[in-house]
């Protein structure tokens, strides 16, 4: 896979397969890039498609420094990574925390957004206190309880080194203080506000948004929704679909009540987006 190096030294993997207007893939949760493989592949007939490892996620580096939200990072990240690539401004599209990506991405390097399509949006009291704990307070716990070794031997980071061997000596250098301080300053990220529909992402920065939008409906207790109309709402001109899937389908896949991945269920989104893709504008 190719790399590219962010401004503050992070190698990040990333590929790219179709011809076509580019369209910026991003994954939930911490996943690596290929989770969203087949969504990829549906739609690399008629669009160039990217996908790539964040920070910290798949075998690009483990990296906790810099200022702002790991989120926030993220997007960074990804506007670099377009601007890099010369092939944009790109569609930005993602479920869940690549929905929230997607439109921080936006938000801070407008030049990169071609438009949005956004499916899982977070949000809501629960969905907020569900993802700052799942990214972050298992790791605070680790560290406190046996420094940076501890971190290393969890099975999110024990991927990490598999996948990016140079992951270890990075993580082993870090003082657990330090780490602990940066998840904590993360967590805060997703605090919940009512002023905040999206996890994390004001109601005002939204309504400033001008950009073709595609929204899929969310339907499950971490992305309500409640989340995906809200942001219809205030997305000016954005258009809101049913889910590309029955309302259950989500989270029996997620708490493992039914076989496979949530990320199975993502090449349905295919022919909608294909569809708001070739719509004249």
């Amino acid at each position: 896979m190719p790399s590219f190096t962010t401004r503050d030294g992070c190698r990040l993997q990333y590929a790219l397969r179709g011809a076509g207007p580019l369209v910026a893939l991003t994954p939930g949760g911490r996943e690596a890039g290929a989770a969203v493989d087949a969504l990829a592949e549906a739609l690399a007939a008629q669009a160039r498609v990217l996908t790539w490892d964040r920070r910290n996620t798949g075998a690009s580096d483990v990296f906790f420094g810099g200022a702002g939200s790991e989120q926030e990072l993220w997007a960074d990240d990804l506007g670099d990574l377009i601007a890099e690539l010369g092939e944009g401004p790109a569609w930005l599209a993602g479920g869940s925390a690549g929905c929230r990506v997607s439109v921080l991405t936006a938000l801070r390097r407008p030049e990169a957004a071609r438009g949005l399509i956004l499916w899982s949006a977070s949000g809501g009291p629960y969905g907020c206190q569900f993802l700052g704990f799942q990214y972050h307070v298992p790791y605070i716990m680790a560290a406190e309880r046996g420094g940076m070794p501890a971190i290393a031997k969890t099975p999110f980071f024990a991927e990490r080194i598999a996948a990016n061997p140079e992951n270890r000596d990075r993580l082993l250098a870090l003082d657990p203080a330090d780490f602990i301080a940066t998840l904590k300053r993360w967590n805060t990220f997703f605090y919940y506000s009512p002023d905040a529909a999206l996890a994390g992402v004001p109601d005002a920065a939204l309504r400033g948004l001008a950009l073709p939008t595609l929204i899929f409906e969310g339907g499950d207790d971490i992305h309500p929704p409640e989340v995906s109309q809200a942001l219809a709402r205030l997305i000016p001109g954005a258009t809101l679909v049913p889910s590309a899937w029955p309302g259950a389908a989500w989270m029996d896949r997620f708490t493992g009540r039914a076989p496979g991945s949530v990320f199975d269920l993502y090449p349905r989104l295919a022919p909608a987006i294909a569809d708001f893709l070739n719509r004249p504008r």
